[in-house]
């Protein structure tokens, strides 16, 4: 059996493996934030904590060109790399239960969950590679829509399903638990093929960065990573400032604001994701994220100017529910839009540095809490986070999602686009600089 000969195996494949980077994904997202919030720690500690737990993917990038480049072609192009990563993710997780008491120090922890998903983010890659390859451009939307949502379960499973497992149990059976269902999901791309004929060559470590130097030479491709740039910091801010601002202001329990994030919100995100992907090939990319991020914006400034109502239970939900709908809804849209917009022949490498840029707009937003929580109250941020918001999203007017494909591949022996040049030069600096101010603080 090869996946792109039957649809509906590629997209369970794909989902599965979905399932499979939401489960850690949750536990570091959802379980340790809330855990350390519940602490007493601030919206800077807080910060810290998420940004060591989504660094890895920030670096996704640096994957790509060796995804592209570096396989075995008799395997195929993206299978042995989804494998490898599989298991070295269960790896960790095993080393984890070896250690006897990781709960004593909430920063050995987090090292320990970075380590894991370095491994977490190379699946991711390999995976959304393998999607690039083999789905259709009229199957996109709707196969992003379920990746997307298959890791909001996931993240249900590593969020609410590993507190409850932990409170009944201990850490180590919820590592177990999550080391057999790595290990399990393993097995179905170590049975499927990609395609029914071997891999006849690839392309050297040369031409993946000469593709990447044409590829962003296109205005389209160079304003998606603007976009993806600068999309999920005003979430990435009130993510990181809603932890203490429920637990510590409005005097939740940790175990209250884990049910609403991690049961009732991921499953608000399961639907947005699922409703996205429907609506994506029917509305289209570019108009749906729109939507859905001016929606989300709305919400915030809805939230912000309404601080009598922060104590009623009966307000709160709905704007957080609608909040996970609209962040859903607004990431399947872009990562179909992002897909559309990549060149298949460095797909790996293009597409991870678009969801290398999109979490590192998430983390810088994380960084950010701290020092805007020093100058703001609660009730600003979110109306300043909702203006942000709205003007970023006006990055969608400059996008044509077909410009990659007309314009590529450049003429046999035409010289390298200088302004291509330019813009690698500059989204590699842009990288750089942003990897050391989230890496400076956590590591010096």
């Amino acid at each position: 059996m090869s996946l792109a000969e039957r649809r509906w195996l590629r997209l369970f494949t794909l989902c599965l493996l979905y399932v499979a980077q939401g489960i850690p994904w949750g536990f570091t997202a959802i379980t340790i934030p809330t855990y350390v919030a519940g602490k007493g720690g601030d919206a800077g500690a807080v910060g810290s904590a998420l940004a060591m737990t989504t660094l890895p993917y920030a670096f996704k990038w640096v994957w790509g060109p060796i995804i592209d480049a570096f396989t075995i072609p008799r395997f195929g192009r993206r299978r042995p790399w989804i494998i490898l990563a599989q298991a070295l993710m269960a790896l960790t997780i095993f080393t984890m239960i070896l250690i006897p008491d990781l709960t004593v120090d909430v920063k050995i922890l987090g090292w320990m969950i970075l380590i894991h998903t370095v491994f977490n983010a190379l699946q991711d890659v390999a995976v959304d590679a393998l999607a690039v390859d083999l789905l259709d451009d009229s199957e996109r939307g709707r196969a992003n829509g379920f990746m997307y949502a298959s890791k909001y379960v996931g993240g249900m499973i590593g969020g609410g399903g590993m507190s409850w497992l932990i409170a009944r149990a201990n850490l180590q059976s919820a590592l177990i638990f999550q080391t057999i269902v790595l290990l399990a999901i393993m097995l179905v791309p170590l049975l499927v093929r990609e395609t029914a004929k071997p891999l006849e060559a690839r392309p050297q470590v040369r031409e993946v960065l000469r593709g990447l130097v044409q590829v962003f030479s296109v205005r389209s491709a160079l304003v998606m990573a603007l976009l993806m740039l600068t999309i999920n910091t005003s979430l990435g801010l009130l993510t990181t400032n809603s932890f203490v601002l429920y637990t510590q202001q409005l005097g939740w329990s940790p175990e209250k604001y884990a049910g609403l994030v991690g049961v009732l919100g991921l499953a608000a995100g399961v639907g947005g994701s699922v409703i996205g992907g429907l609506l994506s090939d029917l509305v289209g990319r570019k108009r749906l994220a729109a939507i859905a991020s001016i929606a989300m914006a709305a919400g915030w400034l809805v939230f912000g100017k309404l601080t009598s109502s922060w104590h009623e239970d009966a307000f709160i939900y709905p704007l957080a529910i609608f909040e996970v709908l609209c962040s859903g809804v607004m990431t399947v849209s872009l990562f179909a839009l992002c897909m559309d917009v990549s060149w298949p022949k460095i797909g790996a490498s293009q597409f991870a540095a678009y969801m290398a840029f999109a979490n590192f707009s998430t983390t810088v937003g994380a960084r950010l809490a701290g020092k805007l929580g020093e100058s703001f109250d609660y009730a600003s941020c979110y109306v300043l986070a909702a203006v942000f918001q709205v003007l970023v999203t006006m990055w969608l007017l400059a996008i044509d999602p077909k410009q990659t494909a007309r314009e590529l591949p450049l003429p046999e022996g035409a010289p390298l686009p200088r302004r291509g040049v330019i813009a690698v030069s500059l989204l590699g600096a842009t990288l750089f600089g942003l990897a050391i101010y989230v890496i400076k603080p956590i590591v010096f």
